[in-house]
């Protein structure tokens, strides 16, 4: 959804879709991100198995492996599998959009250096933003450079909003293994900032994409604009948060996580809707 965003904003402003290419840049997206997901689970394995009992949809990892279904060098493999179809299929997409140099070098390193040893971003600090930048724009970014064409400013105000709720979605993924997480060293933002400091900042994040789309619907006309029929949402969003605080149930983890997928995804499908039914 996120990639079909790129393109369709670049479709709006006159561009007319090449499939091919267009088809071409969603493998090497895809590859990047299911590359990041086997070395997530790959890397997580020991966190995975000790937060099994506050394990959610979205947090937690699957939990195959530790069940024994599947064995971790298989999943390795996988991923190496990945990397290199990215690596392959980049470079071909290289050769169609210049463009597309910076956002594939930036994704594979971010994306395979997230989990990996030696300086895994998830316990620098830096995973979440990274993360966040390279799902919520960096790949609309890349489907709208596929097309041959440098993203126009519309698309990158679309990602600011979905960057800040990428960001906020991702530190509440961590709420339900902020203990597990403490437990084995994984510093993650939530265990660097602690469950109130953690809540405030989802709480400013959202906060201020709800400022951003308001203040962008007032002034201005801009795809982007649909985005705004998210708010209540996000309202509902800052008061699962406080919620959580102070009354750290499994069922509220699930609220919290889901919520926050509902939010970020709602936000993205606005946008492409708004980008492709704009006149």
């Amino acid at each position: 959804m996120l990639y079909a965003l790129g393109a369709a904003a670049s479709d709006q402003m006159g561009i007319t879709i090449n499939w091919a290419v267009y088809l071409l840049g969603q493998v090497v997206v895809t590859s990047i991100q299911l590359m990041a997901q086997y070395l997530n689970e790959y890397y997580d394995i020991e966190v995975d198995c000790l937060a099994a009992d506050n394990r959610t949809w979205f947090s937690g990892g699957s939990g195959v492996l530790s069940t024994g279904d599947i064995s971790p060098a298989a999943v390795l493999v996988a991923a190496r599998i990945c990397a290199v179809a990215a690596l392959l299929t980049g470079i071909l997409a290289s050769f169609l959009s210049v463009w597309m140099i910076p956002i594939i070098i930036f994704s594979l390193l971010g994306s395979w250096f997230y989990s990996s040893p030696p300086f895994p971003l998830m316990s620098s600090g830096w995973g979440e933003l990274t993360t966040s930048v390279i799902v919520a724009l960096l790949v609309p970014l890349a489907g709208y450079c596929m097309q041959g064409s440098f993203p126009s400013g519309e698309l990158w105000l679309v990602g600011v909003p979905l960057v800040l709720v990428h960001v906020a979605m991702l530190i509440s993924f961590e709420f339900p293994d902020r203990a597990t997480d403490l437990s084995v060293g994984k510093k993650t933002l939530t265990v660097r900032l602690g469950l109130q400091g953690a809540a405030w900042v989802v709480t400013a994040l959202i906060g201020f994409a709800i400022l951003f789309l308001i203040v962008r619907g007032l002034f201005t006309k801009y795809p982007g604009q649909w985005m705004g029929w998210t708010v209540p949402l996000a309202i509902w969003q800052l008061v699962l948060i406080q919620r959580v605080i102070h009354s750290p149930t499994r069922t509220n983890y699930y609220l919290l996580t889901t919520g926050g997928v509902a939010l970020f995804v709602l936000m993205a499908l606005l946008a492409l809707l708004g980008f492709v039914f704009t006149v």
